[in-house]
C-alpha cells in the first residue's frame, strides 16, 4: 500500500475513471493514494503538503459524478503531474 505498486495501481484507477467516465473508479484511487501520500508527507508530523494528494482524484470523482467530465480532467492533469514528478525525483537521486 505504500509503494510503486499502490501509486502505479492509483494512476491506473484514476485514468480507468475518466476514460470510462466512472466515477467510482476514481474514488478507489484517490482511497489507494492516501496511504502513499500520507507516508510522503511525514505523516504524523506533517512536513509536506503531499498528504493532500488524495484530494485531487476526489474532486475529479465529485465532477465526474456530477457530469462535468472536462472539470474532471482538469482536476485529474495536476495529480498525474505530480507522480511524474515523483517519478523524475527518485530517478534523479
Amino acid at each position: 500500500m505504500l509503494g510503486w505498486p499502490a501509486i502505479l495501481g492509483s494512476v491506473i484507477l484514476a485514468l480507468a475513471g475518466l476514460f470510462r467516465r466512472e466515477f467510482r473508479f476514481l474514488v478507489a484511487a484517490a482511497v489507494l493514494a492516501l496511504p502513499f501520500s500520507w507516508a510522503l508527507s511525514g505523516f504524523p508530523v506533517i512536513q509536506s503538503p503531499v498528504f493532500l494528494l488524495p484530494l485531487i482524484p476526489f474532486l475529479s470523482a465529485y465532477f465526474m459524478y456530477r457530469d462535468r467530465e472536462m472539470l474532471a480532467w482538469i482536476f485529474a492533469v495536476p495529480y498525474f503531474l505530480m507522480i511524474w514528478l515523483l517519478l523524475n525525483v527518485i530517478h534523479a537521486v
